[in-house]
């Protein structure tokens, strides 16, 4: 097995971090590394907005649902989806017209790829430089205040975030379980599963036992408040792509 396997095999968030600052040189790299992931015709339709300004990662940890662990990063990443700087020069160098196809959800959606493959290629370079990372979905909810916070134009919506920093323990940094292939793996079409199938790829235990874990995930998450609420603000941004 080589390094690059084993690296993405040990892979798991990080929320713990020691006070080591990372370098210049480091995030220089990552930002690079980031920069080289693959992009669709090479338009490279996102923006990195690296945030090292304390009080603006205080904000960041409340508007992100108040997640304490976000503003004890060494360094927060934003990646945002970004297609202002290629409709700027579409009509400064006068390749559209007026009749031609306007910005909408199709451009929202390939620069979301664009942005998010950057993301990825960014978290496995701070891995091999024994940095920790975790995602931030969270910076999707609250629109308004992050357009504002982060200065946003039209067109630009920050689609992921990432924290970095060195862990406290790295023996405490261990890769999370995930589920089996004959779970998520389909060959040639798309095989759907047997309710004995669903029941065993979530299964915890007993069905009493999963069950209730079952109910506890879908109120923590997909019937909660800030689900809701990125629902929201995500309608809200496709729909100012649209206009």
């Amino acid at each position: 097995m080589n390094k690059t396997i084993e690296l993405l095999l040990k892979r798991t968030s990080l929320r713990k971090f020691s006070s080591k600052s990372i370098s210049k040189e480091e995030m220089d790299c990552i930002i690079t590394c980031a920069k080289q992931a693959p992009s669709a015709g090479n338009m490279q339709m996102y923006t990195i907005i690296n945030i090292t300004d304390q009080n603006l990662k205080d904000r960041l940890s409340v508007t992100c649902d108040n997640q304490q662990f976000i503003k004890e990063a060494s360094h927060i990443l934003v990646f945002c989806n970004d297609m202002s700087k290629w409709n700027r020069a579409f009509k400064l160098f006068n390749a559209k017209k007026e009749e031609d196809k306007c910005i909408d959800e199709a451009d929202f959606i390939l620069s979301m790829q664009d942005a998010v493959i950057a993301a990825q290629n960014a978290v496995v370079a701070a891995e091999s430089l024994g940095i920790g990372t975790c995602y931030i979905g969270d910076i999707m909810e609250n629109l308004e205040i992050h357009q504002e916070l982060l200065h946003l134009p039209e067109y630009v919506f920050p689609c992921c975030m990432l924290v970095l920093g060195y862990p406290q323990n790295e023996a405490e940094v261990q890769p999370r379980r995930r589920y089996e292939n004959k779970y998520v793996v389909c060959e040639n079409a798309y095989q759907e599963l047997s309710d004995n199938e669903i029941k065993e790829m979530f299964s915890i235990g007993t069905m009493e036992e999963t069950e209730d874990w079952i109910k506890r995930f879908y109120n923590r998450k997909i019937n909660s408040d800030f689900f809701k609420e990125m629902g929201r603000s995500l309608h809200k941004a496709i729909q100012e792509w649209k206009k």
